[in-house]
């Protein structure tokens, strides 16, 4: 059994983010100096809710930043939508539902914010998440897909609510 809850103390916060920081950079998907500067509480807690998916035996196996509205950190959400970035989840519970749990949550939060969508954008190379989404009824919006400085491009997708 897995437990959505949001991220509240020091301990929750630590757990988090190293989870983040193994996920991106053990799977490439961040450099380890990137990760370390950008996802840490202080750059984070304010910007929005950080969702973790803990085990029953008290384990943090997955993480999401579900941004609030007026976050610095939105990068393709329009006005009305809402956005979630950082999805993650430890590689031993994949395929187990976590990541379903953690988007739910986001998009629990969208419906409860009256938001008109929820947005996301993802790096061409994760297709686990690629197929996430789409089974949660996402859509890739190829015409929002955007180049990233980094050398690759955002895939830009949404649910509409």
């Amino acid at each position: 059994m897995v437990t959505i809850r949001e991220a509240v103390t020091d301990e929750d916060w630590a757990r988090g983010c190293a989870l983040l920081q193994q996920v991106y950079v053990g799977d490439g998907f961040t450099p380890a100096d990137r990760a370390a500067e950008f996802m840490r509480r202080e750059r984070l807690e304010q910007e929005g809710a950080f969702l973790l998916a803990i085990q029953d035996t008290g384990e943090t196996i997955g993480a999401v930043l579900f941004l609030h509205e007026g976050s610095q950190l939105h990068q393709v959400a329009l006005p009305g939508e809402r956005e979630f970035r950082l999805l993650a989840v430890r590689s031993d519970a994949r395929s187990e539902g976590v990541g379903h749990a953690l988007v739910h949550g986001c998009l629990m939060r969208a419906a409860a914010d009256d938001a008109l969508g929820l947005v996301l954008w993802t790096q061409p190379t994760m297709l686990a998440a690629h197929r996430l989404y789409e089974r949660l009824g996402f859509v890739h919006e190829t015409a929002r897909d955007e180049e990233d400085p980094r050398g690759f491009t955002r895939l830009v997708y949404v649910k509409r609510l």
